[in-house]
């Protein structure tokens, strides 16, 4: 039986600072502009993080032991907009994506695997 979920998140310019180290286009919005970018970008890892949440409060420590995650970063979302992750897990295996709820674009789209077993 598949389980749906979803969760969002704020990526607030504080976050996006937070999450990024000093000195480059997530971070600096002196960098950013010089980019011709509209503001800071959150990392896509970060977009990602409702998702990979999702999937511990599923997983639990198999996945972090034994997991496996890969993802695709296919959109921006700059700070101050939020993104809503959509997983779909079904026993060992999920896909998902994560929206950008400013844009309606998709930011992320991956699939996952737990095993309690080493691979």
């Amino acid at each position: 039986m598949t389980e749906h979920v979803t969760r969002a998140l704020e990526i607030t310019a504080d976050l996006v600072r937070a999450y990024s180290r000093r000195g480059n286009f997530h971070s600096d919005p002196v960098l950013s502009a010089d980019l011709k970018l509209p503001g800071l970008v959150a990392q896509g890892v970060q977009a990602a993080g409702p998702a990979y949440g999702a999937l511990l409060d599923a997983w639990g420590d198999d996945f972090l032991a034994h997991g496996e995650i890969e993802m695709r970063f296919v959109g921006t979302v700059l700070a101050g907009e939020s993104v809503e992750a959509a997983v779909d897990i079904d026993a060992d295996t999920a896909t998902f994506e994560v929206v950008n709820t400013a844009s309606t674009r998709t930011a992320v789209v991956g699939t996952a695997r737990c095993s309690s077993e080493p691979a």
